[in-house]
């Protein structure tokens, strides 16, 4: 069958399966869920034949269900996205529509998350006397194919079933230097790029939430996440608690299977300029000053002169670069937001857009 291709079953007595079944049935439906037993369910449900969802479950280097490109990076450098192609995509948007959205994340989760932002990610560390930001290196690539499938497995789905949404959201390509290569089946790794991609992570990522959390309130600190980058602040003096939290927060990541990126580890005193993922919180949110007047200018030598010789930040979209930054002022100061999208709206009427802003290769 089907899902014997996909996964062999340990040998069970059927009191024993029974009993599973119905404590797996319970389980799924404690999280709203419906029940997929078989492959032919799941294509059913996805409206694809079966044999589609044989083609979408198997990766090999003649089977590219991906089209990787590049996007700049605000700290510099590339970042490598991973695009599902349409059909896998769509599947993808299935899962998360009808499984993923219906699950909860820890409150500290602040990224992808509906009514969460950069914004609330940032509120609590407003006046802090200490920030300490923390980043974690690789994200989306150190979320094993194992981790998922034990996380859809954990929602109360079959060894076969979590198998084949597992294989779904994972992808066993990678881009080096240019090439895509295909990694060994127990090495797929969530994608970025994909669209179920930051619902999986947040919700991987609960149990990491839960010790995090649990170690801030412990030392005095609020925690707060917004994907890979962790922020801890207290109102406090820290001095004498802040190597203790860093030492116990790298070791709760270690521990679920993270690691820390040591270059992006950082102190700030309410002496200097305190930031949470891009935002100043020092005694309110804000944007810096030198930032705004720097995008005012260059809106209105844009609206003045056009397109052409100008830019912002490190993208080659410059419509969705001043679109994307007028929007992002507009959550933190929705005055200067505003002013800034009318300049924005403007420049479209009379220039129109540009090139996307990837690098396929």
């Amino acid at each position: 069958m089907y899902s014997q291709n996909l996964t062999t079953i340990p040998l069970a007595t059927e009191s024993n399966l029974e009993r599973l079944e119905t404590d797996n049935l319970a389980l799924l439906r404690s999280h709203g869920l419906a029940e997929y037993n078989t492959a032919e369910e799941i294509a059913f449900a996805m409206v694809i034949s079966l044999e589609k969802l044989h083609f979408l479950t198997t990766s090999t280097s003649l089977t590219r269900h991906y089209l990787p490109f590049k996007i700049s990076k605000k700290t510099g450098g590339k970042r490598i996205i991973s695009a599902p192609k349409p059909e896998l995509k769509a599947a993808q948007r299935w899962i998360l529509e009808n499984i993923l959205e219906k699950l909860e994340v820890h409150n500290a989760a602040h990224g992808f998350c509906k009514n969460r932002s950069i914004v609330t990610n940032a509120k609590p560390h407003v006046g802090a006397n200490v920030i300490v930001n923390i980043d974690l290196q690789n994200f989306f690539q150190s979320i094993s194919y194992k981790r998922i499938k034990e996380l859809f497995s954990g929602f109360g789905y079959s060894e076969s079933t979590a198998t084949i949404f597992g294989l779904i959201c994972t992808t066993a390509e990678i881009a080096i230097n240019g090439q895509i290569n295909h990694t060994a089946s127990e090495n797929r790794h969530l994608p970025q790029g994909s669209p179920a991609s930051p619902a999986i992570s947040n919700l991987v990522c609960r149990n990491l939430d839960i010790r995090l959390a649990a170690i801030a309130e412990n030392l005095g600190f609020c925690y707060t996440r917004y994907a890979d980058d962790l922020t801890f602040s207290t109102s406090e003096d820290a001095s004498s608690k802040i190597s203790n939290l860093i030492k116990n927060t790298k070791f709760i990541i270690h521990g679920e299977n993270f690691t820390v990126n040591d270059n992006k580890t950082k102190i700030s005193s309410k002496s200097v300029q305190q930031e949470v993922t891009g935002v100043i919180v020092n005694t309110q949110l804000n944007i810096s000053k030198k930032t705004l007047k720097a995008f005012r200018a260059t809106l209105y030598q844009i609206e003045q002169e056009g397109l052409s010789g100008k830019s912002w930040g490190k993208s080659t979209n410059l419509i969705a670069a001043i679109t994307g930054f007028a929007n992002y002022v507009a959550m933190i100061n929705p005055d200067k937001g505003a002013e800034f999208k009318s300049s924005v709206e403007r420049i479209k009427q009379k220039y129109g857009g540009s090139q996307t802003d990837e690098v396929r290769f």
